[in-house]
């Protein structure tokens, strides 16, 4: 099927920012919608009437309500809510302007808790971790949705399943941000203010993948071309594992992030904060088998950019205020 243009949910988010300029680079024909530019996905009917009169050949949802663990659980009802009501107000969306084919961009936190290298037929194979149940629950259900709307409408879809994912442009706040933005954050901020100490939420020893945002939207693109030549790709609304299964615990990576920063300071456990699962891989041999795909940034290359643009912005906004 040929693909022309493209819709991208949460196009002014962190990640669907970096995955319209990915496909606008790659030749694609790309429009934006989020409740900064004046679409809300939670309202279905106006969301349709937008999608009828964009008339995009797919949609890649990228929209979400997130944040890391502390945040989730701090705003568990609004985060559950919100999630749901994204997700019939897509699906109803699509199906009053006929869009019948649909790309996600899933969270790893949708798989059993218990796993720890997570691979798509286990996907079913327990509950989500309770940690982030209010946040991992709705995002499957719109699997779900899809299922449902497929035997009824015709819908076609295909949901990537990503590691955490990090870079310019994320969230920085110690509550708000993942557990990488919220440690560049403490880290520069000890450096700034010649702090000796920063602390750590949980016991740092459980272990997560990340992916640098740019790869992530690489990949996406990767799998949209993919799809032009293979329609087969969105049989049964399959689901595919974006990653390379390598993780790294988080007391390693706040030294991975100190040593960026150029701070030598120690750190301080507070093992009374949730740690969350033990360990979140990905198995992502389907995804490279089926693309060809694999993560061109390193993870000590990415946290570099990371905290170099993030000390680059903060000594500018200081300037601004002085």
């Amino acid at each position: 099927m040929a693909v022309k243009r493209l819709l991208v949910t949460g196009g002014t988010g962190f990640v669907g920012r970096k995955v319209v300029k990915a496909c606008r680079d790659g030749g694609f024909e790309v429009r934006s919608c989020s409740r900064s530019e004046g679409v809300d996905l939670r309202e279905g009917d106006a969301f349709g009437q937008f999608l009828a009169n964009v008339k995009p050949d797919s949609v890649i949802h990228c929209a979400a309500h997130v944040g890391g663990i502390g945040y989730v659980g701090e705003h568990a009802i609004e985060v559950f809510d919100d999630n749901l009501r994204i997700a019939t107000g897509l699906m109803r969306g699509m199906r009053i302007a006929g869009v019948n084919t649909l790309l996600t961009v899933m969270p790893n936190c949708t798989y059993p808790g218990e796993k720890t290298i997570y691979r798509e037929d286990e996907w079913w194979d327990g509950p989500i971790h309770e940690s982030v149940l209010m946040y991992g629950l709705p995002r499957k259900t719109l699997w779900g949705l899809c299922k449902t709307y497929g035997a009824v409408t015709g819908l076609r879809s295909a949901h990537l399943i990503f590691p955490n994912m990090y870079g310019p442009g994320d969230h920085f706040d110690p509550v708000r941000s993942h557990a990488l933005g919220a440690l560049i954050a403490k880290i520069v901020s000890a450096k700034s203010a010649g702090e000796e100490h920063v602390e750590l939420w949980g016991s740092g020893q459980p272990v997560r993948e990340w992916m640098y945002v740019e790869d992530a939207a690489d990949a996406i693109v990767r799998f949209v071309r993919h799809a032009q030549d293979d329609e087969s790709v969105f049989e049964d609304h399959p689901i595919f594992n974006v990653g390379i299964a390598e993780g790294i615990s988080i007391a390693d990576l706040a030294e991975l992030i100190r040593e960026a920063a150029g701070w030598n300071g120690s750190f301080v456990f507070d093992r009374n904060r949730p740690d969350g699962a033990s360990r979140k891989l990905l198995d992502g041999t389907r995804f490279n088998k089926r693309t060809g795909w694999t993560p061109a940034t390193s993870l000590r290359e990415g946290v570099k950019k990371t905290v170099q643009w993030y000390q680059t912005t903060q000594q500018r906004e200081l300037s601004h205020a002085h």
